[in-house]
């Protein structure tokens, strides 16, 4: 499945038995991979890559006749001809006539040598109607020339090779587009997050396809929480790399939709049955508060997270497990624990702590000893945890994601709750302006209040109980967030002439940096963002 390793093959199979000299030449385009299509202009020129030779004299081996070399053959040559012909050639016996005809590419001394007075046959290499390139075998003077019995030998080697090398380019296409995809599939974390440190580790278990069927994710989400994800789909390939598409693209629609772990993982479930209902993946979804320093877990038949807190002691968490993604319609339940600011959290997949010879709970005895004792950053922790658990470098597919929790500053946030009474937005107006005074951010009070009240204002004309106000700092947002008990959600529109209603949203659209609407189980909460100055490059807040 190795195009360079069949080429090779091929030429030292027919040298020294076959023929004296051998060489394979390929379309530009198949030797560098390319997709698109195989053949030459029909009106254009044929260009043309050396990529194998074989000789077994001294003139083999000079510079001239080695692979790597590209030709170039005009429209009307008689290479040109028998390119677009795609049928053998025999030449008995190259003479004085016959080099006179080389193209200017083959016209050196080397090749003048080794052709002179041999016999050549040019055979060319094809598969499924797909012309890729020819071979060329020769026999120097004083051996038998090629005769047209010899034609039927030429033929079954390059009708075989032809096959070959259409496998080994399918195979080499779909490797790469498999790997290209994974790669676009891979986290790129956010450089920092609200609360948390995060580092991690992905090493398929495949060397020849590069691509596993792991994957890791976190997910900036509404109210500074996180979403940390990890999940293992059954396979590997192109077909895994898709799985993982879908499977990524669904958690992340639907983690920012503020849907809980457990009800997040029964979606996903209902979601895998409709796309692909023979997919299989183990999966575990948790999401961290930094504000409320706790952390909420669902498992789909994964293992479990481990927690270290900052003394050192550390657990496995005991969430329940339910059935993997994919088995149909099932529910999940949650754990939710309280974090200490420091605490280590890690999601990992199986490929980590098990292994051909050694069982899974030595695996795990492994991580959670290592991972007790303290290392200078969490980069060298994932680095000491692979060579630990798999010093010879021999393992199944791996990822696991490193989260050092430390929660928000609790001065850093600010709530209040106000009646639902129009003379209410005025008070909080004023609260919001002392608040960022008190913090330091002057430049941004004004806009922070408008915007602050127009949020009151559309949440106090429809909820019948208090509604949440709550400014959450950061290194670089202001965050503000209103919270009420009325499930509709703000609508942008185009308010026309004396409208009344609809241009609060319209300001907020206008002059914050992001905003959104979140459903929670009281209601909703709509919030609204900006980038504190000089840092807007390095926001990476979830989308609307």
């Amino acid at each position: 499945m190795d195009l360079d390793d069949m080429v090779r093959r091929l030429t030292a199979v027919a040298v020294p038995g076959f023929a004296d000299f051998a060489s394979v030449h390929l379309y530009e385009q198949v030797a560098a991979g390319d997709e698109d299509r195989t053949r030459h202009e029909a009106m254009g020129s044929a260009v043309m890559r050396r990529v194998a030779t074989a000789h077994h004299d001294d003139a083999g081996r000079l510079e001239e006749l080695r692979a790597g070399r590209t030709f170039v053959y005009q429209p009307g040559t008689a290479m040109a001809a028998f390119l677009t012909n795609i049928e053998p050639v025999l030449i008995p016996r190259v003479d004085e006539e016959v080099l006179a005809r080389l193209p200017a590419a083959l016209d050196g001394p080397a090749t003048r040598s080794v052709l002179r007075d041999s016999s050549v046959v040019l055979v060319p290499l094809s598969a499924h109607g797909s012309a890729l390139g020819f071979v060329a075998f020769g026999r120097r003077p004083g051996r038998r020339a090629f005769v047209t019995a010899d034609l039927a030998v030429c033929r079954d080697m390059a009708d075989r090779a032809g096959l070959s090398l259409h496998n080994a380019r399918l195979f080499s296409q779909e490797t790469r587009t498999s790997a290209a995809l994974q790669r676009s599939l891979l986290p790129v974390l956010p450089p920092r997050l609200p609360g948390m440190e995060l580092a991690h580790r992905y090493h398929p278990g495949s060397r020849t396809t590069q691509v596993g069927g792991d994957w890791l994710d976190a997910i900036p989400l509404p109210g500074r929480k996180v979403g940390l994800v990890v999940g293992d789909v059954a396979g590997h390939g192109l077909h895994a790399a898709i799985a993982i598409g879908q499977l990524r693209t669904a958690v992340r629609t639907l983690a920012l939709l503020g849907l809980p772990p457990g009800r997040l993982l029964a979606r996903l479930g209902e979601l895998v049955q409709r796309f692909d209902p023979s997919q299989l993946a183990t999966f575990l979804y948790g999401v961290y508060d930094p504000i409320a320093r706790r952390a909420t877990f669902a498992s789909a038949g994964h293992l479990p997270p481990l927690l270290v807190d900052p003394g050192g002691k550390s657990e496995f968490l005991d969430v329940p497990i339910g059935a993997p993604i994919g088995v149909g319609r099932v529910g999940f339940d949650t754990l939710e624990v309280s974090v200490d600011d420091g605490s280590l959290l890690v999601l990992y997949t199986d490929g980590l702590v098990e292994s051909r010879d050694r069982d899974i709970e030595d695996g795990l005895a492994v991580l959670r000893d290592e991972l007790t004792k303290r290392h200078s950053s969490l980069d060298e922790a994932c680095d000491v945890l692979l060579r630990r658990q798999h010093p010879d470098g021999h393992h199944d597919d791996i990822a696991f994601l490193m989260a050092r929790l430390s929660g928000l500053p609790r001065d850093s946030v600010a709530t209040w709750l106000f009646t639902p009474q129009p003379e209410e937005v005025r008070l909080a107006r004023g609260v919001v302006g002392e608040m960022l005074t008190k913090w330091g951010l002057g430049r941004l009070r004004d806009v922070t209040q408008l915007l602050a009240g127009e949020l009151l204002t559309n949440a106090v004309r429809h909820a019948t109980r208090p509604v949440g106000l709550r400014l959450v700092l950061t290194a670089d947002t202001l965050l503000c967030e209103v919270s009420d008990d009325h499930p509709g959600h703000p609508v942008l529109l185009q308010p026309a002439g004396m409208d009344e209603y609809g241009r609060g949203i319209g300001l907020v659209n206008a002059l914050a940096t992001r905003w959104g609407c979140t459903p929670t189980p009281e209601g909703k909460t709509t919030w609204f963002e900006h980038d504190l100055p000089g840092t807007a490059h390095r926001q990476t807040a979830p989308a609307r």
